[in-house]
């Protein structure tokens, strides 16, 4: 035979080798990417239990030994250096022994179990035999789902509802919570396990059994139930299907309606408790409260409102579910305190509740309060948090302070807005100056909107020199209000009301508005400053009001100040820290206000684009009696001049502290010995006939 058909017989065979290769090796690529694809981690072993094949998903579980992964190395090797790392708590002070379980596992296979790592992680493992003898293992991280069961666990056993879980797979109780045991007579121990078709009537058992299967709410269906003794009972059942422990499950509420009487009772009481703390709502507090009054006798009626402290930054920053734990708790702590008898807790909505109690004195109504102040203060453990919040309570008495129940809710909501105005903790007692002050408040308001409607309010500005020469270089836009009855009226009487009632805004832009207006009919050079509450820069669409009423005006932004206060840095808001940025890019002036007052000003000129700094005026009106005061300024006229920003002195009214202010070299000054704020058609109108007054040529 030739060299040529010899090798002609040879090649088919390699081609068909060749081919084969690359199936499998196109297989194995394809056996690759799949496993990639998955969300949870997968590992492959071979009969020994070396490594063969593992995911990223599976190398980010176990980061914490995954440089020990390896084709050919051992998984038990891997777990005894994980052990000896500290990886796996549940093997701490028994480290052999758990090895050892864990290896029995691994060669049984065929098995599904949980393993907790030592970042807080719990992940389930599953374990499956391969054809060859091998390990295919799944490991999904359950974290999350572990949490929710045990917030779920803590709801529900504490519940003063009876609840059931319920396995529609083997027809059994699998859970049970107090309020179910003593509903049925049985310990939790023996209703769990227990089939359900024994707690129910045998003929209505394959209904119940088609319910108990489903999410059901139906208030109208009663069911027949027998306790331990075999007493009937009938109950309205609320079904919701769930997972619980990693299985289905069904969560049935049960509202015993025995008797006409309870079923009224029952749907009474859903209407007058809060579904998730079971307490007293608003409707009951007022209808009990109605009540009292009504009885015969000379006892006092006395209502205290209690506000949780501090509640809302824990529902921002840890959400709904874990602030409804707090409150469950909260609610749990209280109803300890109050007494059953001549008393009633009652929630009235988001963290509000009240107490009513009647009795001959107040001294009972005040032991309460003192005891709930103490018992709200002291740390909630929620889902492995430790929160801390706190209580302040307002208090008003019947027939002390009036005879009526909504005068008396609105003497104790007096009682307590003065008791937080003061300091949160607290327990205030009505007094009638509160309602004088509320009712003046009011008032105020509603001739405050008025005032607006009608133009009461007008801008005034006072002039800041440059203390080198005295010239103009500024004025200050101050708001004044003409009311009808009371006269001028500053800011300090009305701004903080406007803030408190969401009218800041509005004020705030008419005074930018019209401050811009007047000041683009200036001399070139002066400047308007406007002072920005700290509510203001609350609202993202402050920069655009700016923009729009210097466009309007045709006011060039280098010839706006804004001034703002420390309360607006304090927040530590981003988006409140990008609009004074933004802002200062406009080419606006931002100005620190009342410097020196504050608790971090140093900081905030270094966070911040500021271009001038102003001494408060406590500081400059001290400059003669307070020799504390002259350091003080003159540290901040230096820090100013070293950082580049110009410094202005307010509250100068006196001709000694304005030469001191001169020769110390700060560059501008405002008071009321230099000028008092006018309206703005009066201004320039004395041209430079005032400086020699000030000792300027």
């Amino acid at each position: 035979m030739s060299a040529s058909a010899s090798e002609s017989q040879v090649q088919p065979g390699a081609c068909a080798a060749e081919s084969a290769a690359a199936a499998v090796r196109k297989a194995e690529e394809r056996l690759h990417e799949a496993i990639e694809a998955m969300p949870h981690g997968v590992v492959l072993l071979d009969p020994e239990g070396r490594y063969i094949l593992w995911n990223s998903k599976y190398a980010e579980i176990y980061r914490k030994s995954s440089d020990l992964f390896a084709p050919g190395v051992k998984l038990v090797d891997t777990l005894r250096s994980g052990v000896e790392r500290g990886d796996y708590p549940e093997a701490v002070g028994r480290e052999e022994e758990w090895l050892a379980e864990r290896a029995a596992k691994l060669q049984g296979a065929d098995s599904r179990h949980e393993q907790w790592l030592s970042d807080g992680r719990c992940i389930m493992i599953e374990e499956r035999r391969t054809g060859d003898g091998g390990t295919i293992g799944l490991r999904v991280d359950i974290t999350e789902m572990k949490r929710r069961e045990d917030s779920f666990r803590l709801l529900f056993e504490d519940n003063p509802v009876p609840l059931l879980v319920y396995d529609p797979v083997g027809g059994l109780v699998v859970g049970a919570n107090a309020a179910a045991a003593e509903h049925f007579d049985y310990p939790v121990a023996e209703l769990t396990g227990m089939p359900a078709i024994r707690l129910f009537a045998a003929e209505e058992w394959k209904a119940v059994r088609r319910l108990l299967a489903t999410s059901s709410s139906e208030k109208d269906r009663f069911w027949k139930q027998y306790t331990r003794s075999g007493d009937e009972l009938e109950a309205v059942l609320f079904t919701r299907q769930s997972v619980v422990d990693g299985r289905l499950a069904t969560i049935v509420s049960i509202f015993d309606v025995t008797e006409r009487r309870k079923t009224e009772a029952r749907i009474a009481h859903m209407a007058r408790h809060d579904e998730l703390t079971g307490l007293a709502n608003r409707a009951h507090c007022r209808e009990r409260l109605r009540e009292m009054l009504a009885e015969p006798g000379e006892d006092k009626v006395c209502l205290a409102l209690i506000d949780l402290d501090n509640f809302k930054p824990i529902n921002d920053s840890y959400g709904h579910h874990i602030g409804d734990l707090v409150l469950a708790e909260a609610a749990r702590r209280m109803r300890a305190l109050v007494p059953r008898k001549n008393s009633l807790l009652c929630r009235l909505g988001g963290d509000e509740f009240a107490v009513l109690v009647r009795a001959p004195t107040t001294e009972k109504i005040h032991n309460i309060a003192r005891s709930l102040v103490q018992v709200i203060a002291e740390p909630f453990l929620v889902s492995d948090y430790t929160l801390h919040i706190g209580a302040t309570i307002g208090v008003a008495v019947a027939p002390d302070d009036c005879t009526d129940g909504p005068t008396l809710l609105r003497y104790a909501d007096l009682a307590l807005y003065a008791a937080k105005a003061e300091r949160k903790g607290t327990i205030q007692r009505f007094r009638p100056d509160l309602d004088e002050a509320a009712r003046e408040k009011a008032k105020l308001e509603n001739d405050l909107r008025e005032g607006l409607r009608r133009g009461e309010l007008a801008v005034h500005y006072q002039p800041l020199i440059d203390l080198g020469t005295g010239e103009i270089t500024a004025y200050e836009a101050l708001l004044r209000w003409h009311h009808p009855e009371r006269g001028l009226m500053y800011p300090d009487s009305f701004i903080p009301l406007a803030e408190e009632v969401g009218l800041i805004d509005v004020l705030g832009q008419f005074v930018l508005q019209q401050a811009c207006r007047e000041a683009a009919h200036w001399p070139d050079p002066v400047r308007v400053a406007i002072n920005v509450s700290p509510l203001q820069f609350r609202n993202a669409n402050l920069i655009n009001i700016v923009v729009q009423a210097l466009a309007a005006a045709g006011l060039p932004p280098d010839r706006l100040e804004l001034e703002i206060t420390e309360a607006v840095l304090m927040e530590k808001n981003a988006e409140v820290a990008t609009q004074i940025r933004r802002i200062r890019a406009l080419g606006v002036g931002i100005s620190m206000d009342d410097f020196g007052t504050g608790y971090s000003s140093l900081s905030y000129l270094l966070s911040y684009p500021f271009t001038k700094i102003k001494i408060d005026r406590s500081f400059v009106m001290g400059l003669k009696d307070a020799p504390n005061s002259r350091v003080v300024v003159g540290a901040i006229v230096n820090l100013g001049r070293s950082l580049g920003l110009t410094v202005t002195a307010e509250g100068i009214e006196e001709a000694e502290d304005l030469d001191f202010l001169r020769q110390l070299g700060c560059e501008q000054g405002q008071g009321y010995l230099i000028g008092r704020a006018v309206p703005g058609e009066t201004l320039f109108s004395q041209d430079r006939a005032w400086l020699p007054r000030l000792g300027y040529g």
